[in-house]
């Protein structure tokens, strides 16, 4: 594996999220909706955890997440460049981001196809989860959703 830096947020150092890139990111890697650089800024600096990850200067991956700060803690987003995928950088992102919550639960949600890598990190698939979605016709059409009648 290549010589990765990972920084959250709250570290002190001279790395600044280029947030045009960060959403490149999004878009590539690719999740199952494009994010714009604002609205990812946002979201990121709303969130308790965030895991920076450094190749030099370069930005490569990114994961955020929420938490009560005690029993249960939210993954939101894991997200890697493809270019940089395949080489251990998710899981490590993934494993530094489920330390830094310090919480008794972690849950979240991923893409459709990529239920291997969390499983292989540990992870068991939930039974029961439900979710609201503004554009959930998307989400059903996608797959990432379904009705249950």
């Amino acid at each position: 594996m290549s010589d990765y830096t990972l920084l959250s947020t709250h570290d002190h150092v001279d790395y600044t999220v280029d947030w045009d890139r960060l959403s490149q990111i999004y878009t590539v890697a690719p999740l199952p909706i494009e994010q714009s650089p604002e609205r990812l800024r946002l979201a990121y600096e709303n969130s308790q955890v965030c895991c920076y990850a450094w190749q030099g200067d370069t930005l490569v991956g990114a994961c955020r997440a929420l938490a009560d700060n005690d029993y249960w803690g939210f993954i939101c987003d894991l997200v890697v460049d493809p270019s940089h995928q395949k080489q251990g950088l998710g899981r490590k992102i993934l494993d530094w981001t489920i330390k830094e919550l310090a919480v008794e639960k972690v849950i979240l949600a991923c893409v459709k196809g990529q239920e291997g890598f969390y499983e292989k990190a540990g992870l068991l698939r939930h039974t029961a989860v439900m979710a609201l979605y503004p554009d959930a016709a998307w989400y059903l059409e996608k797959g990432i959703l379904e009705n249950v009648e």
